[in-house]
């Protein structure tokens, strides 16, 4: 840790005590708080001592948020990273990035079931429709969610089936895309009791993106990037009896991309180089769970069951002569057996046991003249398997002192990853296999003071860890050949994280504040180099990221108008490079860490106030901007920002809403890299309308 950095966070403590000390003058009023489970246990936000961002599901439905990277917006230090597909995409949390490829540094959950596939950075192709909440939690978070949990992670939690009465909930949009076609979109959801005791909740829908890339290999057509998505899920909720419930659970989701979203330019919006296959891009993803709770008296039994099925198929052509075809298929089960302390002693506790086990079949062409009958030209054609065989075992106990105000917590987490590799290069007809185990031992530790109700301070450290991942020798030569040195299996990364915050409400509830002060140093970096075409994998080097995360809320003396900053600004810079990816004149040590803003920002204004009888009307302004960020290669993005707005008329089930997004309609690129450009968005202009019955 720099002495800069000890400094500064000396001074950001000593201002957090003194801003708690204002606070704790105040009486403390009562406020409608969420609850989240962001420590596998019920708490009401303000009480969890870590930088969490929750937001409920109406509040993500009214923003106009349908996926993860609109999102990753609204929280301090996320970021969208890359935007291949629907989830086909890669999301940063305070700077801890990589690539696309290797596993995910950012733990997905699904309610209590972990979203994850081997050896690439995807995330859960889900829509953000009838969802109780969203929980983002930043910073590594290896005890109680596991591996690949390194920026932090993100949990989507559905709605509940509710026994006691019949719902209903419609929601459906038209858009019109500047530059492009028409969008629209249809979701719903039904609530069907089947006794006083167990109900079944229905939810499904459909979109249609618009596309508005052009081609002049595709003459006339301008919707050469248009995204279709369907998704249909189940949930039955059962009460076995008064200390026991079980939820049941199946999700389907199916996505279509037409093209791509890496352009050749972003103005105008081209896709060229590809010999006339435009090619797509489908994800599709079944999942299936089994939650059980029960109450045995002053503890509560979890057993989460789940299983993924994963289809990752694209068709892709670059440069004209660089085609590539491939499929990931992934199936997953995982089981989680866990006990809570649920007393009101100061003694609170959670041990748990883990178990996953995964298979990933790589079908890959990657060819430089065509498709790959082409005898002689191919680059890549090769049949892989995976199989990972994972489990841990992990704890965490506190104790809270001074009735209750001062809490001490410490937390740790044994695990371990038996992974193997199969396959066969059909250029060579040569066989490969192997196999290593990953494990690692991450504990956490933490110590939080309520200096009233209202206020809270913290400091909390942990560790963070990510398997390692395997390559094919194809990826190892075009590596290899451009002086970047690496091998089939790549060592697992590892980070360490310290953290100084400062959770508040003051003034009566007026101003909300949820401020982090944090240091992360990042080891072994899985680093991804595109090359030739061809993602490959090395172990860059050692880094740090040291940043302020900031959340304000602040609820005027104007009834109904609140504003809202969440931004996140930060020194993400490498300290030692591999010397042969120095040499090879890629990265230096203090170059900036690829995919991570040096800043972004979120500023919103929200009002709304009586109408006409029992109407509300409403209206909601945001401003979204982001630094460039550069790729392993050294290529740099644009800054990107953009303007929002919402406007519309309320009763007490109905909703009308006309929307604006990218009202200015900026070009910026988001992500460039040696393969094309990922674009921003176009301006948007539509009506959402909703109803509940």
């Amino acid at each position: 840790m720099s002495a800069s950095f000890r400094k500064t966070l000396m001074i950001s403590a000593g201002a957090f005590v003194a801003l708690a000390g204002v606070a704790a003058a105040q009486d403390a009023t009562e406020s409608d708080e969420i609850v989240v489970t962001a420590q596998k246990r019920e708490q009401q936000l303000q009480d969890v001592p870590l930088s969490v961002q929750a937001i409920a599901g109406a509040d993500l439905e009214n923003s106009g948020a349908s996926e993860l990277n609109d999102l990753v917006r609204m929280v301090p230090g996320a970021v969208g990273v890359s935007r291949t597909a629907p989830g086909f995409e890669t999301i940063s949390i305070r700077g801890i990035s990589s690539g696309t490829t290797g596993d995910a540094t950012v733990g997905y959950y699904i309610d209590d079931v972990a979203f994850g596939v081997p050896n690439l950075q995807l995330a859960p192709p889900s829509r953000l429709f009838d969802l109780q909440r969203v929980e983002v939690l930043r910073g590594p978070q290896g005890t109680l969610w596991g591996q690949g949990a390194m920026g932090g992670t993100i949990r989507m939690v559905t709605a509940s089936p509710n026994p006691s009465g019949f719902e209903a909930r419609v929601q459906g949009e038209a858009s019109d895309t500047s530059g492009g076609e028409s969008g629209h979109a249809l979701d719903g959801a039904l609530n069907i009791p089947v006794s006083t005791s167990a109900a079944l909740r229905l939810t499904g829908g459909f979109e249609r993106v618009a596309g508005y890339a052009e081609s002049a290999e595709f003459p006339g057509e301008t919707d050469l990037n248009g995204i279709e998505s369907w998704n249909a899920r189940a949930k039955f909720g059962v009460d076995l009896s008064p200390s026991a419930r079980l939820e049941l659970g199946v999700w389907r989701i199916e996505n279509e991309m037409d093209g791509r979203n890496t352009f050749s330019t972003v103005d105008p919006p081209e896709i060229n180089g590809t010999g006339g296959n435009l090619g797509f891009i489908d994800t599709n993803l079944d999942l299936y769970s089994a939650v059980l709770n029960i109450d045995l008296g002053g503890v509560s039994f979890v057993s989460s069951t789940a299983y993924l099925d994963h289809e990752l198929d694209f068709d892709q052509t670059f440069l004209t002569v660089l085609r590539n075809d491939s499929t990931f298929a992934t199936e997953s089960f995982t089981q989680e057996l866990r006990l809570v302390s649920d007393t009101e002693s100061p003694f609170s506790w959670i041990v748990g046991a883990y178990f996953n086990n995964s298979t990933i079949t790589s079908d890959i062409c990657l060819d430089f003249l065509g498709p790959c009958t082409t005898a002689g030209s191919i680059r890549i054609n090769t049949l892989s398997q995976i199989d990972t065989t994972a489990w841990a075992v992990f704890g965490e106990a506190s104790y809270a002192l001074l009735d209750g105000r001062l809490i001490a917590l410490v937390g740790a987490r044994y695990f371990e990853d038996d992974r193997s590799r199969s396959g066969i290069d059909r250029n060579s007809l040569v066989e490969t296999g192997g196999g290593t185990v990953f494990e690692t031992f991450n504990p956490r530790f933490n110590l939080s003071y309520h200096v009233n109700d209202d206020v809270m301070i913290y400091f909390n450290t942990a560790k963070g860890f990510r398997s390692g991942a395997f390559q094919t020798q194809s990826q190892v030569d075009a590596a290899t050949a451009a002086g970047i040195p690496t091998s089939l299996n790549i060592s697992p990364d590892s980070v360490w994280s310290y953290e100084v915050g400062l959770k508040g409400r003051f003034f009566n509830n007026a101003l909300v504040v949820d401020a982090a002060l944090y240091r992360l140093d990042w080891t072994d970096i899985q680093l991804q180099f595109t090359v030739f075409g061809v993602a490959a994998l090395a172990n860059g080097g050692d880094a740090h990221s040291e940043g302020i995360d900031l959340g304000l809320t602040w609820n005027t003396p104007i009834e109904g108008l609140s504003f809202q900053l969440v931004g996140n600004t930060n020194d993400a810079v490498f300290d030692a490079v591999n010397p042969a990816i120095s040499a090879a004149g890629v990265l230096d040590p203090g170059a900036r860490i690829p995919n991570v803003p040096q800043t972004s920002a979120m500023v919103g204004v929200d009002y709304e106030r009586p109408f006409i009888g029992e109407t509300d009307v409403f209206f909601n302004i945001a401003h979204f901007a982001r630094a460039e960020q550069l790729d392993a290669t050294g290529l740099v993005s644009d800054d990107m920002e953009q303007w929002d707005a919402r406007v519309g008329v309320a009763g007490d089930s109905w909703r009308v809403t006309l929307f604006g997004e990218n009202i200015t309609d900026e070009t910026s690129a988001l992500v460039r890299g040696t393969l094309g450009v990922q674009p921003q968005y176009p301006r948007r202009i539509g009506l959402r309308l909703s109803a509940d019955f």
